[in-house]
């Protein structure tokens, strides 16, 4: 299983995939400071994370995806610093 994933800070560019969400447990994901873009996928639900995901400082725009209220569990989820509404 995958636990970590830090990719932040990096001049990553494109969109997040798709297949996302297929990522199963997670504690922390951070792919802030880079310059990702597009619409955040509606994936992002599916992943079952525990801690903090974390994808700021990128040019994401569009809407913030309904699905993504059923991430209650979540404890910190950061958006900011992007485009979206």
């Amino acid at each position: 299983d995958l636990w970590e994933l830090y990719l932040q800070d990096n001049t990553f560019t494109g969109h997040l995939p798709l297949g996302i969400g297929n990522f199963i447990i997670m504690d922390h994901m951070d792919i802030f400071a880079n310059k990702l873009s597009g619409e955040l996928p509606a994936s992002l639900s599916k992943l079952q994370m525990r801690e903090y995901l974390n994808l700021s400082q990128n040019t994401f725009d569009g809407r913030i995806p309904e699905q993504l209220h059923h991430m209650l569990s979540l404890g910190t989820i950061d958006l900011s610093h992007n485009k979206l509404s």
